[in-house]
């Protein structure tokens, strides 16, 4: 996984969450962990048994040069890398181009045609770079191709949904999510969440199939 504040760093969290190993791969020395809140995430990955990786010195500090140069490592040592989202010009794509050059598999998420962060999304998709995934089974299905993975589809009824969220971060979102669309600003200023913030964990839920995007926003996924 990516070592980035954001969705990368929720990826590792709900791995550990879950008794699961995940890797982490710095773009600076592993005495400079960046962003510095990072820092207890660091402590419990290799507590968990997971794994930090970096090619510089320990002091080497981070920058936006070495997280690019970093990027061949992550879709390096995966089976395959996902786009969440991808603005016009993103380290992301970067990292998408080179996985495909890897032979590795390479997916994301379509974005409405008028999102600035999923331009780069669509372009992977347009341009065969990319194959579009909507759900979980969809990464798993791309995935098993390259190595077999069980898969159980979650057939847990909206209320025991609930309860899952009462255990997370996610529940601050998913509490003003209802059968009534609601918008990414109506949950911002009802939260102390910035709008990247919600936007990841919404792009989370709908991954999970606790949610839906609607033309209207966002609702409840029955």
């Amino acid at each position: 996984m990516e070592w980035r504040c954001g969705i990368d760093s929720v990826a590792h969290i709900k791995t550990l969450e879950e008794k699961g190993k995940t890797i982490a791969v710095l773009g600076c020395g592993f005495n400079n962990i960046f962003p510095k809140e990072n820092e207890g995430l660091f402590k419990k990955i290799i507590d968990s048994g997971g794994l930090i990786i970096s090619e510089y010195e320990p002091e080497v500090e981070a920058t936006s040069e070495k997280f690019l140069e970093r990027n061949r490592i992550v879709s390096g040592i995966a089976l395959g890398v996902l786009v969440i989202e991808s603005a016009h010009r993103s380290g992301t794509s970067v990292t998408a181009r080179i996985a495909k050059e890897q032979g590795k598999k390479v997916m994301a998420i379509p974005h409405g045609i008028y999102e600035k962060t999923g331009v780069g999304n669509n372009r992977l998709i347009k341009n065969q770079i990319a194959v579009m995934v909507r759900t979980t089974k969809d990464i798993i299905d791309e995935i098993s191709e390259v190595q077999y993975i069980d898969y159980k589809e979650n057939v847990e009824i909206n209320s025991n949904v609930k309860k899952v969220c009462l255990n997370n971060d996610y529940n601050e979102v998913y509490q003003f999510i209802s059968q009534v669309p609601c918008t990414v600003n109506e949950i911002y200023k009802k939260t102390n969440k910035s709008i990247s913030e919600i936007n990841n964990i919404l792009l989370m839920l709908e991954l999970e199939g606790y949610i839906k995007k609607v033309a209207r926003g966002y609702k409840v996924e029955k």
